[in-house]
Formats: structure tokens, sequence, C-alpha cells
């Protein structure tokens, strides 16, 4: 072994506690959260099904993996781009990312970084965004919470004509931020009935699912809405 090889006690990476879609470990007194989102046949190529410009592709990448960090009560440290779509846009989806930070508030503690595939053209669009967070809270289900559904499901380009009522980031950070929030959960492909099973799963609880006044079996697509749970003293 070379006498410069100094070893390190490694630390398993698992499963969070409680959150949607996220991983953890302890790294000394920190505990990291580590998110990530993917899309595909989504952007400005000719052979995408969806057409929308980079910006917005990355901007909803981002938003995804951010959501589920938040739900696992971790704010962004660091984000990874990963671009399939040639380096020639490189600049369209780093500008969506920093969109979605400044959104949140986290413009200057926050960094970015990333690749591009430019050895190989693909014939459709394909991006990646993966985080690393930092905990902050720790969210958990309880029994006797006041749920609501903040956003409606939306996928497609729903996502851009109904853009309105997508949930904002700016009140994601605050329903963050607010010690009455003791859930915070993103609605993604499944939908809300897919996510509330998904949630209780985790929790390991059964509970009746409250009436959302939505279609619950309707795609969330990039996580344009959460359940919220309160508790009301």
């Amino acid at each position: 072994m070379p006498k410069c090889f100094v070893p390190v006690k490694s630390q398993r990476m698992n499963r969070s506690s409680f959150g949607r879609n996220a991983l953890e470990w302890r790294a000394g007194a920190l505990t990291l959260v580590m998110t990530t989102d993917n899309s595909g046949g989504i952007g400005e190529k000719p052979a995408d099904e969806v057409q929308v410009p980079y910006d917005v592709v990355s901007y909803y990448a981002f938003r995804c993996a951010v959501l589920d960090g938040l739900s696992a009560g971790a704010v962004p440290k660091s984000v990874v781009l990963h671009n399939f779509c040639g380096d020639e846009v490189w600049e369209k989806l780093e500008g969506g990312v920093r969109c979605g930070l400044s959104e949140l508030g986290f413009s200057d503690d926050v960094t970015l970084s990333g690749s591009s595939e430019t050895n190989m053209t693909l014939l459709q669009s394909a991006v990646a965004v993966t985080l690393l967070g930092e905990r902050r809270r720790a969210f958990q289900f309880e029994e006797g919470l006041e749920w609501s559904l903040v956003g409606k499901p939306l996928v497609g380009h729903e996502v851009v004509e109904l853009a309105d009522q997508v949930a904002g980031l700016a009140e994601v950070v605050r329903l963050f931020e607010d010690p009455a929030v003791r859930v915070l959960w993103p609605v993604g492909s499944g939908g809300v009935a897919a996510e509330w099973k998904r949630m209780c799963e985790q929790a390991g609880v059964s509970v009746k699912m409250p009436d959302f006044g939505v279609d619950v079996c309707k795609s969330g697509g990039p996580a344009t809405c959460l359940m919220v749970g309160m508790r009301r003293e």
C-alpha cells in the first residue's frame, strides 16, 4: 500500500429516513441528501415528442430533484447538470437551473457543475440533474395532519400552457420553513393516489387518502404539485 494512502472508514449511503426518491449519509455533524431527475424526448430537437426550449427542460428537471430533496428536509448545496443535447445548448440548460435557484432564493449558496456528451449526437434530447443537499429539518408523517394539494397535476404541453397552475418554488420554500408543516411530498408521474400510497408505506402507516379535489390517477408530470401535511395547533 502506498505510504500516502490514508484509510478512511466508508459509510453506506442509505435511503432517506423520510422523503421522496432521496438517499442520505452522515458526514460528521451533517446529513447530506442526494436526489436526481431526468427527461428524454423533450426539447428542441426535431425528433423530440414535446417541443419546448431547453431552459424550460432543465428548469423542470431541477425542480423535480430539488422538491425531492426538500421533501427529505434538505436544501440544495451543489447541482450537477448532465447534458446529452449538445454542447452548444449548455448555456440554455444552465440558465434554466439558475432560474430555479433564483426562485428558491438560493442563487448565491449553490455551486453548479456538469458535463456534456460531445462525442455522439443523439436524435432526441436527454437531460439529467443531480442535487446534493444538506438536511436542515426532519419531516415526519403524523396522525391528524391537515392535508392540502399545492398546484395541480399537469403533464406534457399542459406544463407550459397552464404554468399558472404549477406550484411555485417560492411558495414551496415558504412551506419548507413553516414549522407547522410536517410533510412536503411531490407528486410524480404515478399521480396523487400512487404517491399517497408510497408515502404511507415509507412512513409505515395505513391512512385513508383525503379528498384533494383532483384526478388522483393523473400524472403529476415534473412535480407540478405536492401534498402538504400541516399540524394545526
